[in-house]
């Protein structure tokens, strides 16, 4: 890609935020695009530009200067990517991934066509589907929008037939899928990248506590056995070989009490539970996906022994002070409305 790197990132939330840092201790100049004119990134940013995603013309004009255009969130509108691919933009990951990984039901169908074991699933367009699909796919079950889910969002419990279109009001009959509830032991993720040579890098396997659909916590060293620590990086690499994936991406498990391991979900960015990184690894998430993003090598990280992060969601940012004095580093987004649910901050603690 030449010796000036230019990255540009759409979105500027924490996430984009994490990454220009990164990228700067890299050398590597950082360009964010968002439609808020206050977001987080605006802080690290080499440059910011407000605009809306979907404004074809100014996201043209804002990779004109990149040499690749990246992302921090799934809902980034796939037709601006595929824009930007048509005008020979590099865009990582690319277009036909997100497009793939923002739909609940193509994901999922992705997975099971690659014999990548997950929880039973069926799809739910309109009412009468919610008969045949609770017969497939068993009670209780969660029913999830396809679009626009994040952090418990868009999100129902179905615990019983006669209560189902209720279920489905409450996401307002929005395309959805109907979801097996897995009885699981723990949550575990990877944390992984691959660079357009097929390099690959996973950190190490994180345990998480989801309160609400919204992470709490995370740690490592997770408290699985080897085995299940090596499967779950072996079907992360599976994943990403499936997709022709380039940069950091994250695979969400459920590990069940025999020690089988269902995918959850994907994610094609730098992830929640992998901020234990920033500081506890040597790169951490953010740097690595700007290495693989922009064609540079790809360490191995170092990683801490052991590391846990906990999200600072609502008020939990006032006691930032607090935590400091007890160990932990925390970082704050900088957001300026405290609202319950929102994520805030968070804080990490190392060994």
């Amino acid at each position: 890609m030449g010796e000036y790197k230019r990255v540009g990132i759409l979105g500027g939330g924490q996430l984009a935020m994490m990454l220009c840092e990164a990228a700067s201790r890299l050398g590597v100049s950082s360009k964010v695009l968002a439609p808020d004119a206050n977001c987080p990134a605006k802080r690290t940013a080499d440059m910011a530009v407000q605009a809306d995603y979907e404004d074809l013309q100014a996201v043209q004009e804002f990779a004109a200067d990149c040499d690749v255009v990246t992302f921090e969130f799934e809902n980034v509108p796939v037709r601006s990517l595929f824009s930007l691919q048509e005008a020979n933009h590099i865009v990582a990951p690319g277009a036909k991934i997100l497009a793939i990984v923002q739909d609940r039901l193509t994901e999922k169908q992705f997975l099971q066509d690659n014999q990548i074991p997950l929880a039973r699933f069926a799809r739910i367009d309109k009412v009468s589907d919610l008969g045949p699909a609770m017969e497939a796919v068993g009670l209780p079950a969660v029913l999830k929008t396809r679009h626009f889910g994040y952090d418990g969002k868009g999100q129902t419990w179905i615990h019983e037939e006669k209560k189902a279109e209720a279920a489905f009001d409450l996401i307002h009959h929005h395309p959805a899928v109907l979801e097996e509830v897995v009885p699981f032991v723990r949550e575990v993720s990877v944390i992984a990248a691959c660079n357009y040579k097929g390099g690959f890098v996973a950190f190490p396997v994180t345990e998480n506590v989801h309160e609400a659909g919204i992470l709490r916590q995370s740690s490592i060293p997770a408290n699985c056995s080897v085995e299940v620590a090596e499967t779950a990086i072996a079907i992360t690499r599976k994943i990403i070989d499936a997709l022709g994936y380039v940069g950091v991406l994250a695979v969400e498990f459920f590990e069940t009490g025999n020690g089988k391991l269902l995918v959850n979900e994907i994610a094609p960015r730098v992830h929640n539970s992998g901020h234990w990184t920033r500081g506890g690894a040597c790169p951490d998430q953010f740097e690595m996906h700007i290495r693989a993003v922009l064609a540079m090598d790809m360490p191995q990280p170092k990683c801490a022994s052991s590391a846990k992060m906990q999200n600072l969601i609502g008020a939990d940012i006032l006691q930032a002070e607090e935590l400091q004095n007890a160990g932990w580093q925390v970082c704050d987004y900088g957001k300026s409305r405290k609202q319950p649910g929102r994520k805030m901050g968070h804080a990490v603690k190392w060994q």
